[in-house]
């Protein structure tokens, strides 16, 4: 394929950073689309498991990888009262996937994305507000009446992508019925030990946490909720935490009380079927949640997105086996290679959510029963099959 093909990239979050300069190192003219003014640091942790770590390493990054956040603690999953009911040491997973993961700051690895593509290929405060694509290329129409024309169009802006919602409708995505709050307390080593980390489950609400570096504690709390609830009174999400979360066992409410109450942040969670058949049209694809948002509860909405990015610079990069290839057959090459493994994790992590936010007392007794009864191989193979993965 043409080294001069041009490719314009909706969305500056992890995925469109990714793509951008897994596209670039293919040889690609690369500019970056991004509705905000500025890139904030928002968001708090997550995860960067073996899988996203080994597609980062065949882009050059491994070694600054390495060097963000904290290596994951072991898996281990709580009851609210503090009983371990599964623990998967992280040792173990690096010796059979030949990786670790590890728990960053969103912020940090949005920050080492953007050093390694640079200023030049990303543009501010653009806000694409639709295309319309030839048999030479894309044109994508701005806001404001401006165009730019390129060569193909990846679509990585997020759960509610508007090139989605072009390529196939604007139906909404679906609530999972729970919502999350998530934070960092600066001031939180002292109350978890240094290389561990947990999941706590409880009745209709659970709590994780785990060290992210330059000590600082990621943390996380659901609670099953009407989609689009609010905190309200004087102490907002912070008072509300610290009641539901009162009697956990320690450190969880102590976490959320070190915690300053304008970091807390509070969004409701969705996912949405996943695409059969493809992702895009002629010359459009998607990336990222934009094609297959999941809920957070395998931690693989980035490592999924990352995946996506070097798989589609390999595709638009490498002729197919007959050695001739045009832009939407590589495009549609991408999406064969993506569908059936994000899909099944846009379900296992559906599955994982549903099982630990049950309320009924009996269902999550079986359940805490259940877990702790599920033989440790078993545990360790089911980890490996979406962490082992290499594109």
């Amino acid at each position: 394929m043409k080294r001069s093909t041009r490719v314009a990239v909706v969305g500056g979050g992890i995925g469109g950073l990714t793509a951008a300069i897994a596209l670039r190192m293919a040889g690609f003219e690369v500019v970056v689309l991004e509705r905000a003014a500025e890139l904030e640091e928002i968001g708090a942790g997550l995860l960067l498991a073996a899988n996203a770590q080994k597609a980062l390493g065949k882009l050059g990054l491994a070694e600054a990888v390495g060097n963000l956040g904290t290596p994951a603690s072991a898996g281990e999953i709580r009851s609210w009262r503090g009983e371990v009911l599964a623990s998967i040491p992280a040792s173990e997973i690096e010796r059979r996937v030949g990786a670790e993961s590890a728990a960053v700051h969103r912020a940090d690895l949005q920050a080492l994305l953007l050093r390694e593509l640079g200023e030049e290929p990303l543009r501010l405060g653009f806000e694409v507000q639709g295309f319309e694509q030839d048999g030479a290329g894309v044109t994508v129409l701005l806001a404001g009446g401006s165009e730019e024309r390129v060569d193909l169009l990846v679509g990585a802006d997020g759960l509610r992508s508007k090139i989605r919602a072009r390529l196939f409708g604007p139906a909404a995505p679906r609530y999972a019925g729970y919502t999350a709050w998530r934070a960092v307390a600066k001031s939180g080593q002292d109350l978890l030990a240094w290389g561990s980390g947990f999941e706590s489950w409880g009745r209709g609400q659970r709590f994780g946490c785990a060290h992210i570096g330059k000590g600082r504690v990621y943390w996380f709390a659901t609670r099953n909720a009407p989609e689009r609830g609010k905190d309200g009174g004087p102490g907002g999400a912070r008072a509300t935490l610290l009641t539901l979360f009162r009697e956990w066992h320690r450190p969880v409410p102590e976490l959320i009380e070190a915690t300053a109450r304008e970091a807390i942040r509070r969004d409701d969670l969705y996912d949405r079927e996943p695409l059969v058949g493809r992702w895009g049209q002629g010359r459009i694809t998607l990336l990222g949640d934009a094609a297959h948002p999941m809920t957070p509860n395998l931690g693989q909405g980035a490592c999924q997105a990352i995946e996506d990015a070097v798989v589609l610079a390999r595709c638009l990069r490498e002729p197919d086996e007959a050695g001739r290839e045009s832009i939407p057959d590589a495009l549609r090459r991408y999406e064969r290679l993506r569908a059936a493994r994000t899909a099944k994790i846009v379900k296992q992590s559906r599955r994982i959510g549903r099982i630990g936010q049950l309320e009924n007392p009996l269902l999550c007794r079986l359940r805490d029963r259940a877990l702790a009864m599920i033989p440790s191989n078993v545990q360790l193979k089911q980890v490996e099959e979406v962490v082992g993965h290499e594109v």
